[in-house]
């Protein structure tokens, strides 16, 4: 759940006695908008709650369920409820942000894919990736009475240039096992119990699997796979592939910090993660992302004012970094010691 108050927390989990829930009912709990939301859709399922439940859940303004269905730990059950009220009402603004959660099921978009108008079919194939992991998205999409013979159109140039049943462009294994020798290295440092050996006999395992696979399989994988796959498919020609690993929800933090550790990867996912906005509140990847030379300049400028002072000495000193990155460190260098 996104909330952290532990008496919205209790009312989820099915801890809620009468005079709590008539106190909810009434709206006299100091419980924000969003809290709310949450405790209500858990009360739904009260037959002697559902119906003012409902009321009070049709009076929380529209912009708290926008902002709710945005956060990728949203709780999949409020998530659900929004996304039916949204095909109920028709509420394409709603409809659109919920396709562009890569942290929701397929299950969502296979719904929004079978009952949403034009406009929202036509923002879902922005979203190719979730597209060619699961075709049967698209199918949904062309039973739809909305499918325009544009939307037609466009699905069926997916399916002609991803869909193809043949194995996509091998990935080489010289590529994977120069790759995890480092990133064992470092790993290893962290944990040092770690089986480097076994590491390495996992990802071939994986890359032998991933070899054998279409690229509409490999995007499947990306999303829903684990770690070694992965960091087998980052490796992947594929530019649609590679764009999968990141959308994986289940992407944290230490893996994210390999890829941008990693000055073999492309500008492009670099930049990717640049642009992330929840990847870049962790510190360790702002400052790996200020030292990568792939990463934007417009981003790297922007991270290098949020770094600690010995960071950024360290920086005004590093040859390896672009020159415009390592002035401005020194620049800055320079005016916090005018200031002390």
């Amino acid at each position: 759940m996104v909330s952290k108050n532990p008496l919205v927390q209790k009312i989820a989990g099915g801890g809620i006695g009468r005079e709590l829930l008539q106190y909810l009912l009434d709206r006299h709990l100091a419980f924000t908008d969003e809290e709310y939301l949450e405790s209500l859709v858990f009360v739904l399922s009260d037959p002697g709650a559902e119906k003012r439940a409902r009321e009070m859940l049709g009076l929380i303004p529209p912009p708290v369920k926008l902002q709710y269905v945005q956060k990728r730990d949203a709780d999949l059950k409020v998530a659900d409820f929004i996304l039916q009220e949204a095909l109920d009402s028709g509420d394409a603004a709603i409809l659109s942000l919920i396709i562009q959660n890569q942290g929701y099921p397929a299950e969502f978009l296979l719904r929004i894919a079978a009952q949403g108008g034009s406009a929202v079919l036509e923002s879902m194939l922005e979203n190719q990736v979730r597209l060619i992991a699961f075709p049967e998205i698209m199918e949904r999409m062309e039973a739809n009475p909305a499918c325009n013979p544009y939307i037609r159109g466009r699905v069926k140039e997916l399916r002609d240039f991803y869909l193809q049943p043949k194995a996509a462009e091998a990935i080489p294994e010289t590529e994977i096992i120069e790759e995890l020798a480092t990133i064992a290295a470092e790993e290893k440092k962290k944990d040092p119990q770690l089986d480097v050996e076994q590491v390495k006999k996992d990802a071939l395992t994986s890359l032998q699997r991933i070899n054998l696979m279409g690229v509409s399989e490999r995007v499947r994988l990306a999303l829903t796979g684990n770690k070694t796959d992965r960091l087998v498919l980052i490796k992947d020609a594929n530019k649609i592939v590679q764009a999968a690993v990141l959308d994986s929800p289940k992407m944290a933090d230490d893996e994210v910090l390999i890829h941008v550790r990693n000055l073999s990867l492309p500008g492009e996912i670099i930049g990717k993660i640049a642009n992330n906005r929840e990847w870049t509140k962790n510190y360790t990847i702002v400052l790996a992302l200020v030292e990568n030379p792939k990463t934007p300049v417009n981003r790297a400028l922007g991270f290098v004012k949020q770094l600690h002072d010995r960071d950024l000495k360290l920086l005004a000193r590093d040859r390896n970094v672009s020159p415009v990155i390592r002035v401005l460190a020194q620049n800055l260098e320079k005016q916090k010691e005018k200031v002390k």
